[in-house]
């Protein structure tokens, strides 16, 4: 919790506020010779994020460019912070590696610039803990 005094007025924010936050609390504040008291509500909603690949699968050519990947963002509350994206490349084993921040507003976008061998595979967009299905890079000659 953090609390900014203002001349005019106080702010009281909840950091990482979850919906199990939900409900009214009492603050009471103590000053030189006042003290006073007020309710304060805290709502939310539920998010939910899709993730959705433009294409899949995305076929390029071993060394030629242009080779590039797209993911739609969609949130039920708040908007997207394209920050806050990354588009990786999936292992076998589930862990992810070579993760980017993709460029644009929507839809979001990984460019390979000239493709290597190395590149062809499974790549996923993540958001926060939300993660797309996979989708596969394939390279021909």
């Amino acid at each position: 919790i953090k609390i900014a005094n203002g001349k005019s007025l106080n702010r009281l924010t909840i950091l990482s506020a979850t919906l199990d936050d939900v409900g009214s609390c009492v603050c009471t504040a103590n000053g030189v010779g006042t003290f006073d008291t007020a309710e304060i509500k805290i709502s939310g909603e539920e998010n939910d994020v899709t993730i959705t690949a433009v294409e899949n699968p995305v076929t390029c050519t071993i060394n030629k460019k242009p080779c590039a990947m797209s993911f739609n963002i969609e949130s039920l509350a708040g908007k997207i912070n394209r920050n806050d994206a990354r588009i990786c490349k999936l292992n076998d084993d589930g862990s992810l590696e070579d993760c980017t921040i993709p460029k644009g507003t929507g839809p979001y976008k990984r460019g390979f610039g000239k493709t290597k061998a190395s590149q062809a595979g499974q790549y996923v967009c993540t958001y926060g803990d939300y993660q797309s299905d996979p989708v596969t890079l394939e390279l021909g000659q």
